[in-house]
């Protein structure tokens, strides 16, 4: 739910009573407001009638964390520059 995209579906797994398996689910996000996910992550287990969710909110993300100097060439970043105003304009 939300604007979250999952991007490859994990297996399933069936588990035997009291065990725990962790896993890992890549999702695109594609919005935020101020490093601030929203939406949920919405499963369901062999129990149909049991839906559980995780809600997003409570995750931050500070966007500096994932950025760091590296320089390019002139054409190199004119060319991601124009890319980058491409996927603007059509996002309206």
């Amino acid at each position: 739910m939300g604007d979250l995209k999952l991007v490859d579906r994990p297996q399933n797994y069936t588990l035997a009573p009291e065990s725990s398996k962790q896993i890992r689910a890549n999702i695109k996000v594609s919005s935020t407001e101020t490093g601030v996910i929203f939406g949920n992550i919405v499963y369901e287990t062999s129990n149909v009638l049991e839906r559980n969710v995780v809600v997003l909110n409570d995750i931050h993300i500070d966007i500096m964390d994932y950025i760091s100097p590296a320089t390019s060439a002139d054409v190199q970043f004119r060319n991601m520059w124009a890319e980058f105003e491409w996927e603007n304009k059509n996002q309206g």
